[in-house]
């Protein structure tokens, strides 16, 4: 029963599923991830925000995005069904998770 689609199968079948931690999705907090950060001392740029070394500053600590891509959809499988809600990966790892749907076979 995990295998069966868990949506309707149309041609209309291109979706992107997007999972990310919880603190990840506040809209109002301060700082990085809506948590408060104290002033930090960084190297100043040269040219063109390059540091010394010569690569670029990055000032964001976004979290790292993993995109995962399945294989057979509508054959074997699709990016919609239950199994492969990563909403536990995302909490745990700190990681956004993203998934797609798309067209395969003679339709693709």
């Amino acid at each position: 029963e995990i295998w069966n689609p868990n949506t309707n199968v149309s041609e209309d079948c291109l979706y992107i599923n997007i999972w990310a931690p919880a603190k990840a999705r506040l809209r109002h907090g301060r700082g990085t991830n809506g948590a408060e950060v104290g002033a930090r001392k960084t190297k100043q740029a040269d040219t063109d925000h390059l540091i010394h070394n010569g690569n670029p500053q990055n000032t964001t600590n976004g979290l790292p995005v993993l995109i995962w891509v399945y294989g057979g959809g509508f054959m074997t499988g699709s990016a919609t069904l239950d199994i492969y809600s990563a909403d536990i990966m995302a909490a745990v790892g700190n990681v956004i998770v993203a998934s797609f749907q798309y067209r395969v076979g003679a339709f693709g």
